[in-house]
């Protein structure tokens, strides 16, 4: 065999190898996936990067940049590995990012409570919301509720241990302690008295 006829052989055998391998990761599926494992009233979905929203339907998998939004008298729950995020009336929850290491979730509106099973050590679940981004630490129970127009997040910890992060301030959250954020610095907030759980606590 000639050295030209060789270089074509191998350039040809490259050529295939690259259309094999984009192909298979093309066909890959997403590292995780969030199941919604639970449906109350009226729940609808929008795939990523898409403008229309359908019905969500029980055992849906969603993954990276998908969203939901729970409307009135509604609820939802997203089962996303060791950790059940469950979505009161009037939220609106975006998937940012989901894989093997981090599960970041956006909150727009809204409440959330969210039960924490099990975290790896190098895993992190973060709730992000228009003025805070909080931290989940530990396994525990956390409530986050986001004023509808964005300009306020409460965070509670009922058990476990989270973090809050603002520009230039961060706060560790305790059990049992709750706080108000306003804005984004975090120079405004007011403690959270204890109060008895309600119907979406229960």
């Amino acid at each position: 065999m000639t050295q030209s006829s060789t270089s074509r052989s191998l350039r040809a055998f490259a050529g295939i190898l690259v259309l094999t391998l984009s192909g298979l990761a093309a066909a890959e599926p997403p590292l995780r996936a969030a199941r919604l494992g639970y449906i109350s009233g009226v729940v609808s979905f929008s795939p990523s990067s898409q403008p229309d929203w359908v019905q969500a339907v029980v055992n849906r998998p969603l993954t990276t940049g998908d969203r939901l939004w729970a409307d009135s008298n509604s609820r939802a729950e997203l089962q996303i590995g060791g950790a059940s995020i469950r979505l009161g009336e009037l939220t609106d929850v975006t998937l940012l990012n989901f894989d093997d290491r981090i599960t970041q979730v956006q909150l727009l509106q809204g409440s959330l409570n969210v039960h924490v099973r099990r975290i790896g050590v190098s895993q992190s679940l973060e709730i992000d919301t228009p003025n805070l981004a909080f931290t989940l630490r530990q396994i525990g129970d956390y409530r986050i509720d986001v004023d509808p127009d964005g300009s306020a997040t409460a965070v509670r910890v009922h058990n476990g241990r989270g973090e809050v992060y603002g520009e230039g301030a961060s706060y560790t959250v305790d059990p049992k302690r709750g706080y108000r954020f306003y804005g984004t610095d975090h120079s405004d907030y007011e403690t959270l008295v204890a109060q008895p759980d309600d119907d979406f606590d229960s």
